[in-house]
């Protein structure tokens, strides 16, 4: 195999590896939407028994919990962010000594995601759930602390 047959096969190979990054990143999406979400069902439902807690130490509790999963979230995107970056990174030297820069091309037409009309980051659009989820979740915390308190 000649040299560049062997920058082929390595390209592809890593190509795949940050497609296999991102498949993981929407698989552990759905992992934290479905326990939030589920978490917000369980609330609910703690809610409408009788279940001898307080209403306050219930919201205060559910509060706590989901903003740590939320935040946990956050965290798990933004370390995929950083390692899918540094994947295409390594794939923007193996395209320079190749005959066509694709994923250079691409990013270029996109305006490297720095204008929103062009291309909107996908970590910024999937930053907005988790978020979304610990502003409700802090909102029950200080409510919950509201009803404990006062």
């Amino acid at each position: 195999m000649d040299e560049k047959q062997e920058l082929v096969e390595i390209y592809k190979l890593h190509a795949e590896l940050a497609d296999s990054v991102s498949k993981q990143r929407g698989t552990a999406n759905r992992f934290y939407m479905l326990v939030l979400s589920g978490l917000a069902v369980l609330f609910s439902t703690f809610l409408q028994r009788e279940n001898g807690v307080p209403l306050g130490w219930l919201m205060v509790g559910f509060g706590l919990f989901g903003m740590l999963l939320a935040s946990a979230w956050y965290i798990v995107i933004r370390s995929y962010r950083q390692l899918n970056s540094g994947k295409f990174r390594a794939l923007h030297e193996l395209e320079e000594k190749l005959a066509y820069p694709f994923f250079k091309r691409e990013w270029d037409l996109l305006a490297e995601g720095k204008e929103q009309k062009t291309y909107w980051r996908l970590t910024v659009v999937e930053t907005f759930v988790p978020t979304i989820f610990f502003v409700c979740f802090t909102a029950l915390l200080i409510i919950g602390l509201v009803f404990v308190y006062w």
